[in-house]
């Protein structure tokens, strides 16, 4: 560079741009950020087709539109939609819209099918007819001509009918999509005309209940059958069932009419009686009776009680008459003889009047019924003879007297034990006075009462008896002599085995139960049930030893002598010598073991074998002291204990001691001398008046 263009270089004042110390950003044009917004779009839409699923709609019909809630592409039939679950709605021309929720799965391509139902359809039904029935399907819709709508598409069984014509019934298949079809119907007329006539003339005819004129006349009648009816005041109506092929004319033969009956109205008094018109029953009064006029009917009324009326009756057609009959009551007298006196008369429950009287009644059943307060009511059917007198004697029972007549003196078991009825109602000594020869330490006198009256076995329970309970059992045999035939008296047996058969056959006749039990063992006694038990100790002593006149006894025959002279009962006697090694040398009774049950005479009861044959079982526990804290009136024996009470004596034994009536011993186990009898009170404790 030349010298003279070179000039020194000075230095020029600092001035900062506005805004001390403000920095310079770099320019972005918009061309820039339209790149990034599009870059940022593509990314995500890229990432939206790597993880869509591609779902076709398979729709029925094919024009169907779908619209699928949330985030979706599609293109045609294929929407890109990601897992989950959408709702889609399907619409379509013609069809109900369908909205239904669908889960778009895992899989990389889904089909999901979509039919809609089509709009029911309309039909246009042009007849020439009005008003035909229409049934669509058999269900009635209305009438035409016109317009059925909303039928569902189909093929539709329909039946076009009117009366007077045939139906019509064809098979339509109805499109529906709301579109309506239509179709031409022509009903084939039905009926033929038929000429009428009757005899007289001018009676109103009826075809199907619809008045058409009068005969004579010519009128149509359908081939399907048609009701004719034919009226004329004073004749009775006609009517038939007639028909006339379609598009035909025939001539019906003269109809004679029947002159019309008349009515009769029929009552008596009293009412209900009988009634026969001409030798014919017909009914009761009151009544109605339709009968032919212009004739003379028999009539003839009957009620039990009273004397036959018999009168005529003429009646006019379609007239009513009445008829009212009075019965003439046929009397006869009852003269009553009531004790006590002061006793109610009621007849037929009419108060007659109180006592004897003379009851004047119709001749029929009368219920007679007498009472008086205390005493049971007697009811009886009387029926009086008529025009005669007859003497009725009538006597009340009181209650207690009406309650024994109720109980039988005797009953028999279900097995065929027989048991008979005891009322004591007495005080009587137990025990044996301290210085009876025999007497043990165990038979303390004491005086005792039964009130409450019982049944007792007559006999012993026999093998026979107790194998209808327990077909196994066997009372053994002694050296050969056997103890277990049918007839025989059962033996041994445990305390518990009686017990437990009596509960068995209460069980068996449905009386409840005696004795308690708990595992199958008697743990206590029912006192107030009326089941079949066995005989308290005091039951078994009155029924033993207490005469007719209340007099006790010692010993079972009357001159107390031991030992006994004249054959009373199975003892241990010279014929059971080979058997057991005590007997009575002087006595026979030529039965070595037990004999049949019911053998030799009974005692002043009628109770057989209560001194021998078997040794008892009774139902009290055994007490060497037995009064001791127990009471005197119908005496049950101690409360608890560990062996009961035998009583009686047996084939097997015969000594003075064993042969007393008040003789008694404790038992525990099995004996081959020792049986029972069975006892039950009459009723439940409390039911007696």
């Amino acid at each position: 560079m030349p010298d003279d263009q070179k000039q020194p270089i000075l230095a020029a004042e600092f001035k900062p741009l506005t805004g001390a110390g403000s920095k310079r950003s770099l320019p972005i044009s918009s061309g820039m950020l339209s790149l990034i917004v599009l870059a940022g779009f593509g990314i995500i839409i890229m990432a939206y087709l790597f993880v869509a699923r591609a779902v076709v709609f398979q729709t029925v019909p094919p024009e169907t539109q779908i619209s699928v809630s949330g985030l979706s592409f599609n293109i045609g039939d294929n929407y890109l939609l990601l897992s989950g679950d959408y709702d889609i709605t399907a619409t379509a021309d013609g069809y109900y819209p369908l909205i239904e929720s669908i889960t778009v799965g895992d899989a990389a391509s889904q089909d999901v099918g979509v039919q809609l139902l089509p709009l029911p359809g309309n039909l246009a039904v042009i007849s020439d007819l009005e008003d035909i029935q229409v049934t669509i399907d058999d269900q009635p819709v209305g009438t035409v001509p016109g317009i059925i709508k909303a039928i569902s598409p189909g093929i539709r069984k329909m039946v076009f009918s009117k009366y007077r014509y045939f139906p019509l019934q064809q098979e339509i298949a109805i499109e529906g999509r709301d579109r309506t079809q239509s179709v031409d119907i022509s009903l084939r007329p039905a009926w033929g005309a038929m000429q009428l006539t009757s005899e007289p003339t001018a009676a109103q005819v009826y075809i199907d209940d619809r008045l058409v004129g009068q005969t004579p006349l010519s009128t149509e009648v359908l081939e399907t059958g048609s009701r004719l009816k034919l009226v004329l005041a004073g004749y009775k109506t006609y009517q038939q069932e007639i028909l006339v092929k379609a598009g035909t004319s025939v001539t019906h033969p003269p109809i004679k009419l029947i002159v019309a009956d008349g009515l009769l109205q029929l009552s008596s008094t009293p009412s209900g009686a009988s009634i026969t018109v001409n030798n014919e029953f017909v009914g009761s009064t009151p009544m109605t009776l339709a009968m032919a006029p212009f004739k003379q009917h028999r009539l003839a009324f009957f009620l039990e009680g009273y004397l036959k009326t018999t009168t005529a009756a003429t009646l006019k057609p379609e007239k009513t008459t009445v008829l009212a009959v009075d019965l003439v009551p046929n009397i006869g007298s009852i003269a009553l003889t009531i004790s006590p006196k002061g006793a109610r008369v009621l007849v037929d429950n009419r108060y007659q009047g109180d006592g004897d009287r003379t009851l004047s009644l119709t001749a029929k059943p009368h219920r007679l019924s007498i009472e008086k307060s205390g005493y049971q009511t007697k009811s009886l059917s009387v029926i009086p003879r008529p025009g005669h007198e007859q003497a009725l004697s009538i006597k009340l029972l009181t209650l207690q007297e009406a309650y024994w007549a109720s109980r039988p003196p005797a009953i028999q078991s279900s097995v065929g034990s027989p048991l008979a009825l005891f009322r004591p109602q007495q005080s009587f000594t137990m025990g044996a006075p301290r210085r009876q020869p025999g007497r043990r330490a165990n038979e303390v006198e004491r005086r005792v009462s039964l009130d409450r009256p019982f049944y007792l076995g007559t006999r012993e329970i026999s093998n026979a008896e107790y194998r209808s309970w327990k077909s196994s059992h066997s009372s053994s045999a002694l050296q050969g002599q056997t103890l277990d035939r049918d007839r025989q008296p059962v033996a041994g047996l445990t305390w518990e085995d009686a017990a437990l058969y009596c509960n068995w056959l209460s069980r068996r006749e449905g009386l409840p139960l005696f004795y308690r039990m708990e595992n199958g063992v008697v743990n206590g006694f029912n006192w107030d049930a009326h089941g079949y038990r066995l005989p308290t100790e005091a039951e078994w002593a009155w029924a033993a030893r207490v005469n007719t006149d209340g007099s006790s006894q010692t010993l079972p025959w009357v001159n107390g002598l031991y030992p006994p002279t004249d054959v009373v009962d199975n003892y241990a006697d010279r014929s059971a010598s080979r058997l057991i090694p005590f007997t009575i040398a002087s006595y026979n009774d030529l039965t070595p073991a037990s004999a049949v049950v019911g053998s030799f005479k009974p005692n002043g009861k009628g109770l057989y074998n209560m001194s021998g044959n078997v040794s008892e079982w009774v139902n009290d526990f055994y007490d060497v002291r037995p009064n001791r804290g127990e009471s005197s009136a119908d005496p049950t024996g101690p409360i608890t204990g560990v062996a009961h009470v035998i009583r009686g004596a047996s084939w097997a034994l015969g000594s003075r001691t064993e042969l007393r009536l008040s003789y008694r011993e404790a038992g525990t186990d099995k004996r081959l001398d020792v049986g029972f009898r069975i006892a039950r009170y009459v009723d439940s404790l409390g039911a007696k008046p």
